[in-house]
Protein backbone atom coordinates (compact mmCIF):
# COMPACT_ATOMS: atom_id res chain seq x y z
CA UNK A 1 0.00 0.00 0.00
CA UNK A 2 2.95 2.28 0.61
CA UNK A 3 4.56 1.65 -2.62
CA UNK A 4 1.14 2.74 -4.16
CA UNK A 5 1.01 5.75 -2.38
CA UNK A 6 4.25 6.49 -3.97
CA UNK A 7 4.06 5.58 -7.28
CA UNK A 8 0.72 7.84 -7.36
CA UNK A 9 2.85 11.23 -6.15
CA UNK A 10 5.26 10.69 -8.25
CA UNK A 11 2.93 11.00 -11.03
CA UNK A 12 0.51 13.65 -10.17
CA UNK A 13 4.20 15.37 -9.65
CA UNK A 14 5.13 14.94 -13.35
CA UNK A 15 1.35 16.11 -14.69
CA UNK A 16 2.06 18.94 -12.44
CA UNK A 17 5.42 19.55 -14.36
CA UNK A 18 3.60 19.20 -17.55
CA UNK A 19 1.43 21.94 -16.89
CA UNK A 20 3.60 24.35 -15.53
CA UNK A 21 5.94 23.62 -18.68
CA UNK A 22 2.98 24.85 -21.20
CA UNK A 23 1.59 27.38 -19.24
CA UNK A 24 5.63 29.08 -19.48
CA UNK A 25 5.53 28.50 -23.57
CA UNK A 26 1.83 29.55 -24.08
CA UNK A 27 1.76 32.84 -26.18
CA UNK A 28 -0.20 35.65 -24.67
CA UNK A 29 -3.16 36.05 -26.19
CA UNK A 30 -4.72 39.59 -26.72
CA UNK A 31 -8.22 40.57 -28.22
CA UNK A 32 -8.30 43.66 -30.57
CA UNK A 33 -11.26 45.37 -32.18
CA UNK A 34 -10.64 47.64 -34.97
CA UNK A 35 -12.77 50.33 -36.68
CA UNK A 36 -11.76 51.96 -39.80
CA UNK A 37 -10.71 55.97 -39.58
CA UNK A 38 -9.67 57.75 -42.54
CA UNK A 39 -7.44 60.23 -41.04
CA UNK A 40 -4.55 61.92 -42.54
CA UNK A 41 -2.00 60.55 -40.51
CA UNK A 42 -2.53 57.29 -43.30
CA UNK A 43 -3.38 53.79 -40.29
CA UNK A 44 -6.60 53.53 -41.92
CA UNK A 45 -7.73 51.98 -38.70
CA UNK A 46 -8.00 52.45 -34.71
CA UNK A 47 -7.31 49.60 -33.35
CA UNK A 48 -9.32 48.88 -29.61
CA UNK A 49 -6.69 45.97 -27.90
CA UNK A 50 -7.28 44.52 -24.13
CA UNK A 51 -4.24 43.97 -22.47
CA UNK A 52 -4.01 40.42 -20.91
CA UNK A 53 -5.76 39.88 -18.47
CA UNK A 54 -8.29 42.29 -19.67
CA UNK A 55 -11.62 40.47 -20.94
CA UNK A 56 -14.41 43.07 -21.67
CA UNK A 57 -14.03 46.79 -22.89
CA UNK A 58 -17.27 49.22 -23.56
CA UNK A 59 -18.42 50.91 -26.78
CA UNK A 60 -20.53 53.97 -26.54
CA UNK A 61 -22.89 54.00 -29.77
CA UNK A 62 -24.15 57.16 -31.33
CA UNK A 63 -27.55 57.56 -30.66
CA UNK A 64 -28.74 59.04 -33.60
CA UNK A 65 -29.25 56.32 -36.86
CA UNK A 66 -27.29 56.76 -39.60
CA UNK A 67 -28.13 58.35 -42.82
CA UNK A 68 -26.76 56.78 -46.05
CA UNK A 69 -23.51 55.40 -46.86
CA UNK A 70 -22.34 56.51 -43.68
CA UNK A 71 -19.53 54.40 -41.66
CA UNK A 72 -19.10 54.70 -37.76
CA UNK A 73 -15.81 56.28 -36.29
CA UNK A 74 -13.94 56.20 -33.55
CA UNK A 75 -14.84 59.71 -31.62
CA UNK A 76 -12.31 59.84 -28.61
CA UNK A 77 -11.21 56.76 -26.14
CA UNK A 78 -11.26 57.49 -22.82
CA UNK A 79 -9.34 54.64 -20.38
CA UNK A 80 -11.08 50.78 -21.91
CA UNK A 81 -14.38 53.16 -23.41
CA UNK A 82 -14.47 54.43 -26.80
CA UNK A 83 -17.31 56.60 -27.97
CA UNK A 84 -17.98 55.97 -32.06
CA UNK A 85 -20.35 58.20 -34.21
CA UNK A 86 -21.79 58.16 -37.79
CA UNK A 87 -19.44 60.14 -40.20
CA UNK A 88 -20.79 59.73 -44.12
CA UNK A 89 -18.73 58.84 -46.52
CA UNK A 90 -19.02 62.48 -48.47
CA UNK A 91 -18.04 64.45 -45.38
CA UNK A 92 -15.03 62.38 -44.55
CA UNK A 93 -13.18 62.72 -48.47
CA UNK A 94 -14.35 66.61 -48.31
CA UNK A 95 -12.12 66.78 -45.23
CA UNK A 96 -9.33 64.70 -47.12
CA UNK A 97 -8.97 65.96 -50.59
CA UNK A 98 -10.16 68.70 -53.10
CA UNK A 99 -13.94 68.27 -54.90
CA UNK A 100 -14.37 68.47 -58.11
CA UNK A 101 -17.43 71.24 -57.12
CA UNK A 102 -15.02 73.35 -55.46
CA UNK A 103 -13.72 73.89 -52.04
CA UNK A 104 -14.73 76.19 -49.34
CA UNK A 105 -11.59 77.52 -48.75
CA UNK A 106 -11.06 78.95 -44.81
CA UNK A 107 -7.23 80.83 -45.43
CA UNK A 108 -5.38 80.64 -48.40
CA UNK A 109 -1.53 80.06 -48.38
CA UNK A 110 1.36 77.49 -48.09
CA UNK A 111 1.57 78.54 -44.30
CA UNK A 112 0.42 75.70 -41.88
CA UNK A 113 -3.53 75.82 -41.06
CA UNK A 114 -4.08 77.42 -44.86
CA UNK A 115 -5.06 75.66 -47.88
CA UNK A 116 -3.36 75.29 -51.39
CA UNK A 117 -3.27 73.14 -54.68
CA UNK A 118 0.31 72.37 -55.07
CA UNK A 119 3.16 70.18 -54.01
CA UNK A 120 4.86 69.70 -50.82
CA UNK A 121 7.64 67.67 -51.54
CA UNK A 122 10.67 68.92 -54.28
CA UNK A 123 8.58 67.83 -57.33
CA UNK A 124 6.88 70.33 -60.07
CA UNK A 125 3.38 70.71 -59.79
CA UNK A 126 2.14 69.43 -63.21
CA UNK A 127 -0.98 70.04 -65.00
CA UNK A 128 -1.95 68.56 -67.56
CA UNK A 129 -4.63 67.19 -69.58
CA UNK A 130 -4.14 63.58 -71.00
CA UNK A 131 -6.04 62.42 -74.08
CA UNK A 132 -5.85 60.89 -77.33
CA UNK A 133 -6.40 64.34 -78.81
CA UNK A 134 -4.98 66.98 -77.03
CA UNK A 135 -7.08 69.10 -75.25
CA UNK A 136 -6.91 73.04 -73.68
CA UNK A 137 -6.23 73.75 -70.32
CA UNK A 138 -8.80 77.01 -69.33
CA UNK A 139 -8.40 79.67 -66.28
CA UNK A 140 -11.46 81.35 -65.09
CA UNK A 141 -11.98 83.81 -62.89
CA UNK A 142 -16.16 83.45 -61.76
CA UNK A 143 -17.44 82.25 -64.41
CA UNK A 144 -15.52 83.88 -66.78
CA UNK A 145 -12.61 82.70 -69.02
CA UNK A 146 -9.79 84.67 -68.22
CA UNK A 147 -6.74 82.76 -70.03
CA UNK A 148 -6.36 79.41 -72.43
CA UNK A 149 -3.48 77.18 -73.09
CA UNK A 150 -4.84 75.58 -75.96
CA UNK A 151 -4.36 71.64 -77.98
CA UNK A 152 -1.87 73.08 -79.34
CA UNK A 153 0.17 75.24 -77.03
CA UNK A 154 -0.77 78.46 -78.08
CA UNK A 155 -1.43 80.72 -75.21
CA UNK A 156 -4.89 82.86 -75.20
CA UNK A 157 -5.27 85.97 -72.64
CA UNK A 158 -8.46 88.23 -72.89
CA UNK A 159 -10.19 88.21 -75.60
CA UNK A 160 -7.97 86.47 -77.63
CA UNK A 161 -8.90 83.09 -76.12
CA UNK A 162 -8.34 81.10 -79.55
CA UNK A 163 -4.61 82.16 -79.86
CA UNK A 164 -2.85 81.97 -83.89
CA UNK A 165 0.62 82.78 -82.30
CA UNK A 166 2.39 81.13 -79.38
CA UNK A 167 0.93 84.68 -77.17
CA UNK A 168 -2.35 86.60 -78.31
CA UNK A 169 -3.42 88.89 -75.83
CA UNK A 170 -6.92 90.46 -76.31
CA UNK A 171 -6.70 94.21 -74.39
CA UNK A 172 -3.90 96.38 -73.09
CA UNK A 173 -0.69 95.08 -72.29
CA UNK A 174 2.28 96.62 -69.90
CA UNK A 175 5.68 95.70 -69.84
CA UNK A 176 6.73 97.38 -66.54
CA UNK A 177 10.70 96.01 -66.99
CA UNK A 178 13.03 95.79 -70.13
CA UNK A 179 11.28 93.81 -73.60
CA UNK A 180 13.69 91.95 -75.46
CA UNK A 181 12.07 90.76 -78.94
CA UNK A 182 14.01 88.44 -80.89
CA UNK A 183 11.83 88.32 -83.65
CA UNK A 184 8.72 90.29 -85.47
CA UNK A 185 6.34 91.73 -82.88
CA UNK A 186 2.67 92.58 -84.63
CA UNK A 187 1.29 95.44 -82.39
CA UNK A 188 -2.62 95.94 -83.67
CA UNK A 189 -3.52 98.98 -81.04
CA UNK A 190 -1.41 101.26 -78.62
CA UNK A 191 1.08 100.19 -76.55
CA UNK A 192 2.81 101.72 -73.83
CA UNK A 193 6.57 101.01 -72.54
CA UNK A 194 7.77 102.20 -69.46
CA UNK A 195 10.85 100.70 -69.02
CA UNK A 196 13.42 99.94 -72.02
CA UNK A 197 12.77 98.23 -75.66
CA UNK A 198 15.59 96.38 -76.86
CA UNK A 199 14.90 94.87 -80.41
CA UNK A 200 17.91 92.90 -81.98
CA UNK A 201 16.84 94.00 -85.91
CA UNK A 202 15.75 96.63 -87.51
CA UNK A 203 12.71 98.74 -86.58
CA UNK A 204 10.15 99.93 -89.87
CA UNK A 205 7.67 101.75 -89.72
CA UNK A 206 5.06 100.54 -92.43
CA UNK A 207 2.80 103.53 -92.15
CA UNK A 208 2.95 107.09 -90.73
CA UNK A 209 -0.08 109.26 -89.67
CA UNK A 210 -0.71 112.45 -91.64
CA UNK A 211 0.01 113.82 -94.96
CA UNK A 212 3.94 114.46 -96.41
CA UNK A 213 4.45 118.16 -96.20
CA UNK A 214 7.24 120.33 -97.97
CA UNK A 215 7.61 122.73 -94.68
CA UNK A 216 8.03 121.54 -91.29
CA UNK A 217 4.71 121.99 -88.82
CA UNK A 218 4.62 123.94 -85.59
CA UNK A 219 5.97 121.99 -82.36
CA UNK A 220 7.88 119.46 -84.55
CA UNK A 221 11.42 120.35 -84.17
CA UNK A 222 12.77 117.71 -83.23
CA UNK A 223 15.24 114.76 -84.60
CA UNK A 224 15.66 110.94 -83.24
CA UNK A 225 19.44 110.36 -83.12
CA UNK A 226 21.01 107.31 -81.92
CA UNK A 227 24.55 105.80 -80.66
CA UNK A 228 26.38 102.94 -81.33
CA UNK A 229 24.76 100.94 -78.72
CA UNK A 230 21.14 101.51 -80.76
CA UNK A 231 19.79 103.72 -77.67
CA UNK A 232 17.23 106.61 -79.53
CA UNK A 233 16.85 109.90 -78.34
CA UNK A 234 15.46 113.09 -79.53
CA UNK A 235 17.54 116.32 -79.94
CA UNK A 236 16.16 119.66 -81.65
CA UNK A 237 17.77 120.20 -84.68
CA UNK A 238 19.47 123.56 -83.57
CA UNK A 239 21.71 121.00 -81.16
CA UNK A 240 22.88 118.56 -84.06
CA UNK A 241 23.92 120.89 -86.52
CA UNK A 242 25.92 122.56 -84.01
CA UNK A 243 27.15 119.77 -82.69
CA UNK A 244 28.37 119.17 -85.42
CA UNK A 245 30.22 122.35 -86.38
CA UNK A 246 27.47 123.88 -88.93
CA UNK A 247 26.06 127.34 -88.32
CA UNK A 248 22.60 127.56 -88.50
CA UNK A 249 20.40 130.29 -89.68
CA UNK A 250 18.48 130.94 -86.16
CA UNK A 251 16.42 133.53 -87.81
CA UNK A 252 15.82 136.04 -90.74
CA UNK A 253 14.11 138.90 -92.00
CA UNK A 254 13.84 141.77 -94.56
CA UNK A 255 12.18 145.10 -93.48
CA UNK A 256 11.32 148.10 -95.31
CA UNK A 257 11.36 151.85 -93.95
CA UNK A 258 9.81 154.61 -96.07
CA UNK A 259 10.50 157.12 -93.67
CA UNK A 260 14.11 157.71 -92.44
CA UNK A 261 14.81 156.66 -88.74
CA UNK A 262 17.82 156.44 -86.71
CA UNK A 263 16.86 153.38 -85.12
CA UNK A 264 15.07 150.57 -85.35
CA UNK A 265 13.89 147.31 -83.10
CA UNK A 266 13.94 144.16 -84.40
CA UNK A 267 12.18 141.18 -82.85
CA UNK A 268 13.42 138.01 -84.66
CA UNK A 269 11.75 134.53 -84.97
CA UNK A 270 12.54 131.30 -86.92
CA UNK A 271 10.72 130.04 -89.93
CA UNK A 272 7.70 128.82 -88.03
CA UNK A 273 7.10 132.32 -86.28
CA UNK A 274 7.96 131.47 -83.22
CA UNK A 275 10.68 134.00 -80.64
CA UNK A 276 14.16 133.07 -80.57
CA UNK A 277 16.79 133.30 -77.64
CA UNK A 278 19.47 135.37 -78.79
CA UNK A 279 22.94 134.18 -77.22
CA UNK A 280 25.99 136.35 -76.24
CA UNK A 281 27.87 134.54 -78.85
CA UNK A 282 25.48 134.22 -81.93
CA UNK A 283 26.50 136.24 -85.02
CA UNK A 284 24.17 138.79 -86.18
CA UNK A 285 24.11 140.19 -89.83
CA UNK A 286 22.79 143.01 -91.57
CA UNK A 287 22.67 144.26 -95.28
CA UNK A 288 21.52 147.76 -95.93
CA UNK A 289 19.46 148.85 -99.42
CA UNK A 290 19.06 152.02 -100.15
CA UNK A 291 16.37 153.67 -102.46
CA UNK A 292 16.60 154.28 -106.36
CA UNK A 293 18.29 157.64 -105.34
CA UNK A 294 21.66 158.37 -104.69
CA UNK A 295 21.77 158.51 -101.14
CA UNK A 296 24.98 157.78 -98.61
CA UNK A 297 24.30 154.74 -97.13
CA UNK A 298 24.85 155.29 -93.67
CA UNK A 299 27.26 153.34 -90.99
CA UNK A 300 25.54 151.15 -87.97
CA UNK A 301 25.94 149.63 -84.70
CA UNK A 302 23.66 146.85 -82.82
CA UNK A 303 23.12 146.60 -79.40
CA UNK A 304 21.10 143.02 -78.43
CA UNK A 305 19.80 141.83 -75.78
CA UNK A 306 20.00 138.37 -74.34
CA UNK A 307 17.10 139.18 -72.06
CA UNK A 308 14.33 140.38 -74.23
CA UNK A 309 16.01 138.37 -77.69
CA UNK A 310 15.56 141.32 -79.18
CA UNK A 311 18.21 143.79 -80.80
CA UNK A 312 18.36 147.16 -81.92
CA UNK A 313 19.97 148.92 -84.92
CA UNK A 314 21.60 152.58 -84.93
CA UNK A 315 22.39 154.24 -88.05
CA UNK A 316 24.65 157.14 -88.24
CA UNK A 317 22.17 159.04 -90.21
CA UNK A 318 19.05 158.89 -90.68
CA UNK A 319 18.39 155.63 -92.57
CA UNK A 320 15.12 154.85 -95.52
CA UNK A 321 15.35 152.13 -97.09
CA UNK A 322 15.87 148.03 -96.57
CA UNK A 323 17.11 146.33 -93.72
CA UNK A 324 18.10 143.08 -94.49
CA UNK A 325 19.07 140.64 -91.86
CA UNK A 326 20.24 137.27 -90.14
CA UNK A 327 20.98 135.30 -87.14
CA UNK A 328 23.87 132.83 -87.16
CA UNK A 329 24.67 130.49 -84.44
Amino acid sequence: MKKISCLFFVIVCFFLHVIAVHAQIRPSIQKELRLINPTQSGTGYVGLRATEGTTTYALSLPSLLPSANSFLKVASVTGTTASLEWQSIQTAVTDLSWSLEGNAITSAGTASGQQFLGSTSAQPLVIATTHTTAQPIKLLTGSTERMRINADGKIGIGSALNATTTMDVGGSFRASGATNFGSTVDVAGATLLSGTLGVSGDVTLTSLGGSVSTTIQSGYDRLLIANNSGIVRQASLDAVLTHNGYHLTKARGFTTYTTATESVEITPTNGQGNPIVIDANDAISLTLEGSSNDMAIPSYYISRNTTTGKFMIYFSSPFAGSVNWSILE
